[in-house]
């Protein structure tokens, strides 16, 4: 049999226990499968991965399927730590240092833009793996032959981003703490600007940003409580109705569960509460400064005000048409006459029109009916004075010419010749040819 059938048999085993399993600088545990019911947290194992053989602890003990299943194909794990693996691996650790030291070497001799940050031996030395950072992708093929020619192994380079390489370096954040991917975190997940809008931040990226440049993790955190207690309220610098009048909001403290309100007269402090019951969000309504100077007390209440309004611009507008009839008349008057006067611009131009194109009609039959002589004549004139028409229209001419030897022929019947022409090779009436 051969080993890809081998791996596919081992792969599909229906393992009785499953045990879960970290790595060497790596939080997240993997679950593989075994015989040996047991193992315990803390035990060193050797098992087999998709990268090659490596060396893990147990993060629990090892568990039934039956009672605990697990719905995929697990990876065995091949034996329990033996002490000559262990101090392989420790010897490794050393070795994998020295080979950075030389892929380092061979990067400033290519001038490639890589940053190399780790390297790592498999537990057989059959596989190392590189792991390094770059802004865009590098042309390393060179790179390969040179380290297979120094380290006698197969060569992997691992490209990684910003987020991934603070959680493989670690740090400490702005609260004082390790970095929550480096600690705990297993699954690095999207954090957007819109969480810091709904926690009510303010957007300055210097501040809401870790250690890798990318915005902190911790806003992902609090997201949906924050969701929940700001559900009802306006947003911030909207125009809200409260106590009858017009006020803007400034800021707002989900916490202290207050909220600030500014107009050009008034500034207000509410609570959160008062500002989802009592406060009217308006939209496109504009604060206007008093210019009387009254106090807001004083005032009239906002309904009140737009009906005096909406009282004030019907009169205006009333008195308007009033005032504007007359006019309208005279300039309907003298719409009218501007029609009548159009129209008979109009029949005369038409009339004028007709007539013209009935004279030249009358002056073409005439020149018809005249003597061909003077057409001729008329003709050979015109041709002697119009070089440039000839140019531009050569049908034109053509048509004349023949117009002009048609006429002189039926002027004169008398002056024409008849002649017949023989075949060569035909017999005239005496027999001869």
């Amino acid at each position: 049999m051969s080993d890809e059938t081998i791996q596919n048999q081992e792969e599909t085993k229906n393992y009785p226990y499953s045990v879960a399993i970290r790595f060497h600088n790596n939080s997240k545990s993997y679950t593989f499968g075994t015989e040996l019911s047991d193992l315990q947290t803390g035990d060193m194992v050797v098992v087999e991965t998709s990268q090659g053989i490596e060396l893990g602890k147990c993060h629990a003990p090892s568990m039934s399927i039956v009672e605990h299943p697990v719905d995929m194909n697990l990876k065995p794990v091949l034996r329990r730590a033996l002490q000559s693996d262990i101090d392989q691996y420790e010897e490794n650790i050393q070795l994998a240092k020295e080979a950075l030291r030389i892929c380092e070497e061979e990067v400033e001799k290519l001038e490639l833009g890589m940053h190399l940050l780790s390297s790592e031996y498999m537990l057989d030395r059959s596989k190392i793996l590189f792991i390094y950072q770059a802004e865009s992708r590098v042309d390393f093929r060179e790179l390969l032959k040179r380290l297979g020619a120094r380290l006698h192994c197969r060569i992997e380079l691992r490209q990684i981003g910003e987020r991934d390489k603070a959680k493989m370096v670690g740090g400490i954040g702005m609260c004082g703490m390790e970095c929550c991917c480096s600690r705990f975190k297993t699954n690095l997940e999207v954090v957007s600007i819109n969480m810091a809008k709904t926690q009510l931040l303010a957007l300055n990226t210097e501040k809401l940003s870790g250690m890798c440049g990318k915005l902190m993790c911790c806003l992902r955190y609090e997201n949906e409580n924050y969701k929940e207690m700001t559900k009802d309220l306006p947003k911030m610098g909207a125009h809200v109705e409260y106590n009858d009048e017009i006020y803007k909001v400034t800021s707002m403290n989900v916490l202290t569960k207050e909220a600030r309100i500014e107009n050009h007269e008034h500034v207000e402090t509410i609570t959160i509460d008062e500002l989802k019951k009592d406060a009217i969000i308006r939209k496109g309504v504009p604060i206007t400064k008093n210019q009387s100077g009254a106090k807001a007390k004083n005032m009239k209440p906002l309904n009140e005000r737009v009906k005096e309004n909406v009282i004030a611009s019907r009169e205006i507008d009333d008195k308007l048409k009033q005032e504007k009839s007359p006019m309208l008349k005279k300039l309907s008057n003298n719409d009218e006459v501007d029609k009548t006067n159009t129209e008979t611009s109009v029949k005369r131009q038409e009339d004028t029109t007709a007539r013209n194109k009935n004279i030249k009609q009358k002056n073409k039959t005439k020149q018809n009916h005249s003597n061909p002589k003077q057409n001729s004549n008329n003709q050979k004139r015109t041709k002697g004075n119009s070089q440039q028409s000839r140019n531009s229209k050569p049908n034109q001419n053509r048509n004349s010419k023949n117009n002009v030897n048609r006429n002189q022929k039926n002027a004169n019947p008398s002056n024409m010749v008849v002649r017949s022409f023989k075949a060569k090779n035909t017999k005239d009436a005496g027999g001869k040819k």
